[in-house]
């Protein structure tokens, strides 16, 4: 048996890539190829793939494979295409969601909106939440399959080893990203963290189309706060550093709690997308003193394990699931 993996957006690419990594280590044949953004997702997991040019239609040519495994993409026709090539061929199809939100534009053709969705044979969720939001978008109810998310499991398994009572809050990164008020936003975290003495330093670290935003790093300068800016390669290897991780919406949030590291998500004038706030995952902070709350209490506060013990193996299910299609 051999699958084919293809992926091209960060986030799908992610739980493609975590699932290709548990199907290898289970002695099956994967030939795995990423385009754009999804190879370097692919490299941080130490997940050898196949990069792709922006050109991908010539790989269908010579591709032969018994399933396709794919990620999502909203703009880019990469898996899309792998899935309508997969359904020519007479080959099933699994497509791994990575995040609850735009379901259906995950399979409905950019440049041609009024087109028909093309689905896959099956189609992963995350969890009840994530299938009924899927249900409401229209996705074929026989094609969806409660696993979890591969990724999700991947960061689970590296979680950062915390003692029941960790040490005072001294190192904090902020994930900062754009269009979500975050300069109001920063404004206030400065204001809180002026007056909490423990704080050894503060990362920013700026969304991939952000860019360094001059309008933040004039408000650091000037609040004479101990800052810095992350400029790893690898959001991983800065949270394993972290006593907490302080964001918007942002999905870093959801990674650090599954690595064991708690998060807030910082609400002030925000919209809250965040589907673990609701679960008490991530933290919602909607004021200056929630904020403070949570930083004078986080070595008291347990992160709730309910998420984490739901997307446990989800990497080894997902790749179970497709080796039981055949």
């Amino acid at each position: 048996m051999k699958i084919i993996a293809i992926a091209h957006d960060p986030g799908g690419a992610n739980a493609v890539a975590a699932t290709v990594a548990a199907l290898r280590a289970a002695g099956t044949q994967v030939e795995a190829y990423a385009k754009g953004p999804g190879i370097r997702q692919f490299q941080r997991l130490a997940v050898a793939c196949t990069p792709i040019s922006e050109e991908h239609q010539t790989l269908f040519v010579r591709l032969t494979g018994d399933i396709l495994l794919t990620g999502t993409s909203q703009y880019d026709e990469f898996e899309r295409d792998a899935i309508f090539w997969a359904r020519q061929e007479g080959i099933p199809s699994v497509a791994v969601i990575d995040y609850w939100a735009n379901y259906r534009q995950r399979f409905q053709p950019f440049n041609n909106p009024d087109a028909e969705a093309i689905f896959p044979n099956i189609i992963t969720a995350i969890d009840e939440v994530c299938a009924t939001g899927m249900l409401t978008d229209g996705l074929p109810k026989n094609r969806i399959c409660i696993v979890g998310q591969p990724y999700f499991a991947w960061l689970v398994a590296r979680q950062k080893y915390r003692k029941s009572t960790i040490k005072t809050v001294q190192n904090i990164l902020f994930a900062s990203q754009p269009n979500a008020n975050e300069i109001d936003i920063l404004r206030i975290l400065i204001k809180v963290l002026t007056d909490y003495k423990p704080l050894k330093k503060l990362l920013i670290r700026f969304h991939p189309r952000q860019g360094k935003c001059r309008d933040s790093l004039d408000l650091l300068a000037k609040s004479d706060l101990p800052f810095a800016i992350d400029e790893s390669t690898d959001i991983l290897d800065t949270l394993q550093q972290q006593d907490i991780v302080l964001g918007i919406t942002s999905i870093i949030l959801i990674e650090a709690v599954l690595m064991g590291i708690p998060a807030g998500s910082l609400l002030m004038g925000v919209n809250d997308t965040l589907m673990t706030n609701k679960w008490g995952v991530t933290v919602p902070l909607k004021s200056p003193e929630k904020v403070q709350e949570f930083l004078d209490y986080t070595q008291n506060s347990e992160i709730d394990k309910t998420f984490c013990k739901q997307q446990h193996n989800a990497d080894l299910r997902v790749a179970q699931l497709c080796k039981a299609i055949i």
